[in-house]
């Protein structure tokens, strides 16, 4: 507080002042100067500014005066003019100049008043079409349009937009018929819209009522016809749709539907139409007044040309018979795509089904023949598509890439599943096979083959349920109305029922019978090339009985001429194939046997009871090659044909029966015949010939016991070698029998050794 300054206003006399200390007092003086100072300078500056409002006062006196002066001299030289004459001259003036201007202002009014409307009206009219409206409202707008366009292009100064405005209206116009004819084949549409489009394109176009109806059936058959370029199944529905809609539609609104609405349009002025007063972008409560008269009272003038029924008839008959046309030719289109008999049968229901209950609606009776071609489609098709799927088998592809060359034995070999781990799961599925497919020889090729014909017998099996779908497929619970309302219903029904699944079967029974009787062939032409026989066998085994399996499921009887021969031709080739080795090496044993294992015989008088080694090593050799060519492939006519071809090469190889030359019933000795008495007992006497020829005797008889089947003729060169053996050997008919029994109880002893002669043999 010592240090703050007193404050001089409260001072009474100057002498207060230095009451103070020094320093308080020089500070004091100090603020003193200071506030002076600024007096000094806040009163200089308001003095300057007085002085110059004072300066721009005198100015605006002076400005004043001159004002006044001018205002004097003015009112002056009005005095002078105001006489009665001026004045009259002046108001006549002024009249004539507001009138002049009023009229030219109306007129500028009434142009841009139509200018608008008519703008309005194109853009209400854009903006209908973009949403979808009604055809008729956006015809009277263009109406409206025209009339306003007209009238503008009449008047004195046509506004500068006219030209604009004249290709919008233009292109308006282009727009609506695309509108109108997008609205005449639009799905989904009433009948009151489909008049309403026909409304407004006979108003459009000042077309007559026959314009009218070949428009609209020219409209519906265009939208058909596309749509038949490239369908669908659900394109084909929709065009039977379409198909109904316009059969219906045409009864429906020609001739009075449609004469009665044209009637109700022309029976109003334009501008007083609900439709286009309830349209709020118009603003006709604004404008109305400024349209003229003309355009005002305008009403559509529509042409009423007599549409009698007869010519629509004559209309519909013709569009009828184009659109069927169509549709036939859609469908044959579809079905053309369609590869698979399940989707086929899908389709052929639907449309069928549609087209039944349209023809029903209809009740017209050119449906009939109609129905009828659709159903011929649909069974050609069904017939098509069985072929190729019954041609789709081809067995000899992978069969020739693997052939001549030989097979490997050992990968058929059955005991080698012991060294492989299978899969047991499933039932052993992989392991059962496996065991089938070496026990019937089925090498990589063959089981190519049979994989093929398994996926070709399950396609086969499963097109066969979907035909035997077609007969209980319960039409009448899925159609709308009753056969009974068709005409020639009961043929409908027993056709669709019954005869399309037997043409469709039959097609593909004989589809199924050629191509397995082509199979057949196939083996039949390469029986003659270098194929195994094997092979062909197991593949000729593998048609058989996928063969039989057709024919009781199918019904498809395969008819084939020469199975007999190419089998027959098939065996003898194997056998030739196979006997050649044992029976090189029976012929080398047969040269060097000597003599007979008489120590071996048995019985009085001893004979044999068994053959020699080399007639057992035969039998042998020749069960060994049988079997390595595949026991699969011995059946009893394979067997037959080995023991037919056996017995006559076994003939050659035995030739003549040896001791031939020895007289056994008179013996010759040093060239004189010996006594009757010497010759008698003949066991004592059987020299080394007759043994060997004995023993021949009985390898005959063993080897005719094994190869005897029911084909053995008495005239065969085995029978032949043992008749003269025989004779040779001047046995009775006991010691013949003996003998006989003899073989037959050793093959009795030894059938087991050889199994795959053993079934066809007389045992």
């Amino acid at each position: 507080m010592a240090n703050q300054l007193p404050d001089p206003r409260d001072f009474n006399t100057w002498e207060d002042a230095f009451q103070y200390q020094l320093p308080v007092v020089r500070k004091l003086e100090q603020q003193l100067r200071r506030n002076i100072n600024e007096n000094r300078s806040k009163l200089r500056s308001l003095v300057g500014a007085s002085y110059r409002d004072l300066l721009g006062t005198a100015e605006r006196i002076i400005e004043m005066d001159e004002q006044m002066q001018d205002a004097e001299d003015h009112l002056g030289d009005i005095g002078r003019k105001c006489n009665a004459r001026a004045v009259e001259t002046a108001n006549e003036n002024q009249a004539r100049m507001v009138k002049s201007k009023g009229s030219g202002e109306r007129q500028r009014h009434a142009i841009l008043a139509r200018t608008k409307v008519l703008h309005n009206a194109l853009s209400a009219a854009s903006r209908a079409i973009r949403r979808g409206s009604d055809a008729l409202l956006v015809s009277k707008l263009l109406v409206l349009s025209r009339l306003l366009h007209q009238s503008l292009s009449e008047s004195a100064e046509p506004p500068a937009i006219l030209e604009e405005l004249k290709r919008k209206l233009s292109n308006l116009r282009r727009r609506l018929l695309s509108y109108i004819e997008r609205a005449l084949v639009r799905p989904g549409q009433d009948r009151n819209n489909v008049a309403h489009s026909l409304c407004a394109y006979s108003l459009v176009s000042n077309s007559t009522p026959k314009d009218v109806l070949r428009h609209f059936l020219q409209a519906r058959f265009e939208q058909l016809d596309s749509k038949a370029e490239s369908p669908s199944e659900a394109d084909i529905l929709d065009i039977l749709e379409l198909y109904r809609r316009t059969l219906l539609d045409t009864r429906a609104l020609f001739p009075r539907l449609f004469a009665e609405a044209m009637s109700e349009l022309s029976s109003t002025p334009l501008l007083k139409d609900d439709s286009l007063t309830s349209c709020g972008e118009l603003s006709l409560d604004v404008y109305a007044v400024w349209i003229p008269e003309n355009v005002r009272t305008f009403t559509p003038w529509v042409r009423h040309d007599q549409l009698l029924s007869s010519d629509v008839g004559d209309a519909l008959k013709s569009w009828t018979d184009q659109a069927q046309a169509v549709i036939h030719r859609a469908v044959e289109s579809c079905l053309s795509k369609e590869a698979d008999a399940q989707s086929l049968l899908h389709i052929r229901k639907k449309v069928l089904l549609q087209y039944l209950s349209l023809s029903a609606n209809l009740r017209d009776g050119s449906h009939a023949e109609s129905i009828n071609d659709l159903r011929g489609s649909f069974v050609k098709r069904l017939q098509d598509v069985a072929r190729k799927s019954v041609e789709s088998i081809a067995l000899f592809e992978d069969l020739d890439a693997t052939s001549p060359s030989s097979t490997d034995k050992s990968s058929l070999d059955l005991w080698q599943l012991s060294s492989k781990d299978l899969n047991l799961s499933n039932g052993a599925q992989v392991f059962r096979t496996s065991i089938l497919d070496r026990r019937h020889g089925r090498d990589e090729g063959l089981q190519t083959c049979v994989q093929r014909l398994n996926k070709w017998t399950n396609e086969m099996d499963t097109f066969w349920r979907l035909l035997q779908q077609m007969r209980p497929t319960r039409w009448q619970d899925e159609l709308d109305v009753d056969f009974d309302d068709l005409e020639n219903g009961d043929e409908i029904r027993q056709a669709l029922t019954k005869t399309d699944a037997e043409q469709t079967q039959s097609a593909f029974q004989s589809a199924v019978s050629e191509v397995l009787k082509h199979q057949y062939e196939f083996i039949k032409d390469r029986s003659s090339s270098p194929m195994p026989p094997q092979t062909l066998l197991r593949l000729l085994r593998e048609m058989d009985s996928r063969r039989v399996m057709i024919e009781h499921s199918y019904g498809a009887k395969v008819e084939i001429d020469f199975y007999h021969s190419t089998i027959r031709s098939l065996h003898q080739a194997l056998v030739e194939q196979i006997i050649e080795p044992p029976l090189k090496q029976l012929r080398i044993s047969t040269k060097k046997q000597a003599k007979a294992a008489v120590s071996l015989w048995d019985g009085s008088p001893p004979l044999p009871v068994q053959p020699p080694p080399s007639v057992f090593r035969f039998m042998t050799a020749l069960e060994e090659a049988m079997s390595g060519a595949g026991s699969d492939l011995w059946s009893y006519g394979a067997v037959d044909v080995l023991k037919g071809v056996l017995t006559e090469r076994l003939g050659t190889i035995f030739g003549d029966p040896p001791g031939k030359d020895a007289s056994v019933s008179k013996s010759e000795v040093n060239g004189h015949n010996e006594d009757a008495s010497e010759g008698v007992n003949h066991g004592a006497e059987d020299t080394k010939g007759r043994k060997l020829l004995l023993q021949s005797l009985f390898n005959v008889l063993y080897l005719r016991r094994v190869l005897g089947t029911r084909q053995t003729g008495e005239d065969d060169s085995l029978n032949a070698y043992a008749k003269r053996a025989r004779q040779l050997a001047e046995l009775d008919d006991a010691t013949y029998e003996r003998l006989q029994k003899n073989a037959g109880e050793y093959w009795k002893r030894t059938y087991l050794l050889f199994g795959l002669l053993a079934p066809a043999a007389a045992i």
